[in-house]
């Protein structure tokens, strides 16, 4: 680990994210002299599921996923992590080990800070410790939002919600009305638990409609709020 980023702007970075609500000016501060930077390799591990963590981590730039593993050698991708995500927090307070496997998806950038300094620099203030119960709470409620939606949810409206929500990777070069996201139907299939071979059916539905286009392992919205007429349909039922 070294830092080899300007402290000034992994302040900047903090400042614009969840963190920022726990800490005030002079704590982020800290919080950014505080933290070491690791750079991670496309495919590198960060840790397996079953380990113990012992680092809380904010993925600074990059792209990092989530995989959970059955004992017969099954995968699912849990989710996609973008700059700003952080994880290892609950683990490594509680002690628990982490329930999924974090692979860098591109080389990526992480901000990690271990158990010790975190107690000694920041949770020995109680105002932070009950800001972060809060941000905690709200997590949890955010997880059992999703199991709901991945229970009663169609796909349509599923895949529509993940195309909405996931940002763009680039701007398109054909204009303003839509940005390209860098995704494959598989990567797509992982996220929203359904086979390839049923979102390339409704990825071709949405594209008749003109909702979207599609290329090789990029798609574009084009039609945001036709896409979001489905999300409403379900959140309004």
């Amino acid at each position: 680990m070294s830092n080899s980023i300007p402290i000034s702007r992994i302040e900047d970075f903090l400042s614009t994210f969840w963190i920022s609500e726990l800490l005030q000016p002079q704590q982020l501060k800290l919080l950014a002299q505080l933290v070491k930077v690791r750079h991670l390799k496309l495919g590198q591990i960060l840790w397996l599921q079953g380990q113990r963590v012992t680092h809380f981590s904010i993925l600074f730039c990059g792209k990092m996923r989530t995989v959970r593993r059955s004992l017969s050698g099954g995968e699912k991708l849990v989710s996609t992590l973008i700059p700003g995500h952080h994880f290892g927090l609950a683990e490594m307070i509680t002690g628990a080990t982490s329930a999924v496997t974090l692979i860098a998806s591109e080389p990526s950038t992480i901000l990690v800070l271990d158990l010790k300094t975190l107690k000694k620099e920041l949770l020995s203030n109680p105002d932070i410790s009950y800001r972060l119960m809060k941000t905690m709470a709200r997590a949890i409620f955010s997880l059992t939002r999703e199991l709901e939606r991945a229970s009663f949810e169609n796909v349509h409206t599923r895949l529509a919600r993940l195309l909405l929500r996931n940002p763009p990777a680039r701007r398109d070069p054909l204009g303003s009305a839509g940005a390209a996201q860098k995704i494959s139907h598989g990567e797509l299939a992982l996220q929203i638990g359904v086979s390839r071979e049923t979102v390339s059916r409704v990825l071709a539905d949405f594209k008749r409609q003109g909702l979207i286009e599609t290329g090789y392992r990029c798609i574009t919205v084009r039609d945001r709020e036709g896409l979001m007429s489905y999300v409403e349909d379900y959140d309004q039922w």
